[in-house]
């Protein structure tokens, strides 16, 4: 799927969350999710609070995409931890909450529009009960650096449990993923391929124009440039 994309052989992806989301970590389970929590543990919350303090010591013990959950909904990745908690990553592309509310505005009833206001999608999350325990965090994993910016100026229920919603983004992401050292075999395949997406995608920190010198020019003062 990643090379189809990046060939343009699927067209109209650009904001297709659930491809972003499978793509890249669909290929992370070929080794067992390793580096995950790592990448993660620099994401923040609006005080400027890492999340690594949460997962400090903790492993993987299983990763789930689009789990269902009644009358909450498919969070996009649910991450189960070996000390029994689990928490929850929310993928999105340029869309936040907002988006997702005005489109409910336009296709359903008033009352489902009010219903959706009241219950911000990831406070929703957050509501999520797995073996008697909620977790007390969610990762948000956007492309827009202005996501913790909208929901906290937002109607939505979400705004009122922003000190639980740690948020990343892709550029991050990304820049985590090419800082990893002594890379070897299918690992070193796996994290360069992700790379080679997330660079395709547009997921990078701006580095500076790029020119490519074709000519060396003499240049005479009073006279005409010249080609050497």
């Amino acid at each position: 799927m990643i090379d189809a994309e990046m060939n343009n052989k699927i067209p109209k992806l650009e904001t297709w969350e659930d491809i972003l989301t499978s793509n890249v970590f669909g290929v992370l389970e070929l080794i067992e999710y390793k580096h995950l929590l790592n990448v993660i543990s620099i994401a923040k919350n609006e005080k400027n609070e890492k999340v690594a303090n949460k997962i400090k010591d903790k492993k993987i013990k299983t990763v789930q995409l689009w789990k269902h959950f009644k009358n909450i909904g498919e969070p996009d990745i649910l991450v189960k931890l070996d000390d029994g908690t689990f928490f929850i990553i929310e993928v999105k592309y340029f869309s936040h909450e907002h988006n997702n509310k005005d489109k409910a505005m336009e296709e359903n009833s008033s009352d489902d529009v009010k219903e959706y206001q009241e219950n911000g999608q990831l406070a929703r999350y957050l509501e999520i009960e797995i073996d008697k325990q909620k977790s007390d965090f969610i990762i948000y994993l956007t492309a827009d650096y202005q996501s913790m910016k909208y929901i906290k100026e937002s109607n939505s229920s979400s705004k009122n449990c922003l000190n639980k919603i740690y948020h990343i983004h892709w550029d991050e992401f990304n820049e985590y993923l090419q800082k990893i050292q002594n890379l070897e075999g299918i690992e070193k395949k796996v994290i360069h391929k992700i790379i080679e997406y997330l660079d395709f995608k547009g997921f990078e920190y701006w580095k500076g124009f790029h020119y490519k010198k074709e000519y060396d020019i003499e240049i005479t003062t009073g006279g005409f440039y010249e080609n050497k």
